[in-house]
């Protein structure tokens, strides 16, 4: 037989024997999905150190070392470093891959249980199966595979699971940062969550999130006479809590165009029907100035978009009295604020300030401000892993799948190691369609009752992490 078909019957054989270990693994890690699901780790009180306890034992039945970080008896974090065999100065810029164990509060009406997974239609139900076990269920995976064949390391990869992201990362990756330093010695690059693959008419669309939003929490309180609830006095704190929310509804937040997300619309454009484009094209056309803020108005009325150019404040929590026949003298409400990298959270306040400067009963209070300077998204991709991201993402989702990179709505770790000088992506699965039903469309999602991940979707996305590796190991996908 010539050699030339021998490396014929090799290649041939070798396609479905890769299927089949991609298949194996893509079981694999959703086994630890719904594993992982089944420990509650629901803010307020996630007691990760459950999750952790899961994965160390099966870390240890692979023989691969860990390290724990316990802020608290309850809390934890989990770091493994893989070494490439190279010398030092052969390997290639270290990778952290980042998935935290914690999940937002149970809220809302379930009509499975939240943390138990449950398969059914073609998804896998569960708190935290896409925020963000799915994450860790895919890193596990990867962290065993590649510990057994560590002779495919061309650099290190460091695999941490975290505590407390949901609640500002204080004894989670900011705890580590402070306690444990080194362990992210020569880190260059970073994958993490806060991204999804958006489908369209004209292919795909992996949104990339290559910047967050500045977390900026301000309380505003309304004083005025106090007594008990038989006195029916208008001079009450809630009324004029009231109104000053009316007027804060009303407030029109300025919208902003820095060269990042004049990119992420032109990218955009190239996949909405004509109308859309006729809407972008005012908005990005020096030409068009006088028409940029009426489009921007109406593109933002899509709050993915929303998120790229404008400031948002939303009002969360309301305080006032706890007793029926009470009327306190102050009521107050907590306006969440998520802020552009752009913006100056000084010049923010001020001028939130000054919408009741003219009111004396009405006190605005800085609760919780970002740390500044805030790390800014860059404008070129050029890099190593957006390489890695744009070969791998094609071979998953099709050759005319685009990347596109934007800002997220929602604070992550993410930001805090682009703060340290971590180039960090969010990327994560296909973002599914809720149907029509009303009741459907506040169910399903992130933080939502019925959270769910499509079992495609999450194989997909373990496909999508997994190419990523092998791109940025030099391994054939």
């Amino acid at each position: 037989m010539k050699p030339l078909n021998l490396i014929f019957i090799f290649c041939f054989l070798s396609i479905p024997l890769f299927a089949n270990q991609t298949e194996s693994l893509q079981e694999e890690a959703k086994k630890h999905l719904i594993n992982l699901i089944s420990f509650d780790t629901s803010q307020p009180n996630p007691e990760e150190v459950h999750a952790a306890r899961y994965i160390y034992t099966v870390l240890n039945k692979n023989n691969i070392d860990w390290k724990i970080y316990r802020p608290q008896k309850n809390r934890a974090n989990l770091a493994v470093k893989l070494k490439s065999p190279l010398p030092e100065k052969e390997k290639k810029p270290a990778l952290l891959l980042i998935s935290h164990l914690d999940t937002a509060a149970i809220q809302g009406d379930w009509t499975v249980t939240p943390v138990k997974a449950t398969i059914k239609d073609g998804r896998i139900y569960g708190l935290g199966s896409k925020d963000a076990k799915n994450y860790a269920a895919i890193n596990l995976t990867l962290l065993t595979y590649f510990a057994k064949n560590k002779e495919l390391l061309n650099r290190d990869l460091l695999f941490l699971f975290t505590a407390d992201e949901e609640a500002g990362s204080g004894m989670g990756l900011k705890y580590l940062y402070e306690k444990a330093p080194e362990i992210f010695d020569g880190i260059s690059f970073a994958l993490n969550e806060g991204g999804g693959v958006i489908t369209n008419t004209s292919g795909n669309l992996l949104f990339v999130e290559a910047a967050g939003k500045m977390y900026f929490d301000i309380l505003l309180t309304a004083r005025a006479s106090g007594g008990t609830s038989t006195q029916g006095a208008k001079d009450n704190a809630i009324y004029k809590l009231s109104q000053a929310l009316s007027k804060l509804k009303d407030y029109e937040l300025p919208y902003t165009l820095t060269p990042f997300t004049r990119k992420f619309f032109k990218d955009i454009s190239k996949t909405q029907d004509q109308d859309a484009q006729t809407t972008l094209n005012m908005l990005l056309n020096p030409a068009e100035a006088k028409y940029f803020k009426q489009a921007a108005k109406i593109i933002s009325e899509d709050p993915f978009f929303q998120a790229q150019i404008q400031d948002t404040i939303t009002p969360t929590i309301l305080t006032s009295s706890e007793e029926a026949n009470t009327v306190l003298p102050e009521a107050a409400a907590l306006l969440n604020c998520r802020l552009l990298p752009s913006t100056d959270p000084e010049i923010f306040f001020n001028k939130l300030s000054d919408l009741f400067k003219d009111d004396e009963d009405i006190f605005l209070t800085i609760k919780e401000q970002p740390q500044l300077p805030f790390p800014q998204p860059k404008e070129n991709f050029d890099d190593e892993l957006y390489t890695a991201l744009e070969k791998s993402a094609k071979e998953v989702y099709g050759e005319n799948t685009e990347l596109l990179f934007g800002i997220s709505p929602a604070s992550s770790e993410s930001d805090i190691l682009r703060r340290y000088g971590i180039l960090t992506y969010g990327i994560g699965p296909r973002l599914f369609t809720p149907t029509k039903d009303e009741k459907d469309l506040q169910k399903g999602g992130p933080h939502q009752a019925d959270e769910f991940i499509e079992e495609d979707s999450f194989k997909e996305q373990f496909d999508l992490t997994f190419y990523i590796l092998k791109s940025l190991l030099n391994q054939k996908i």
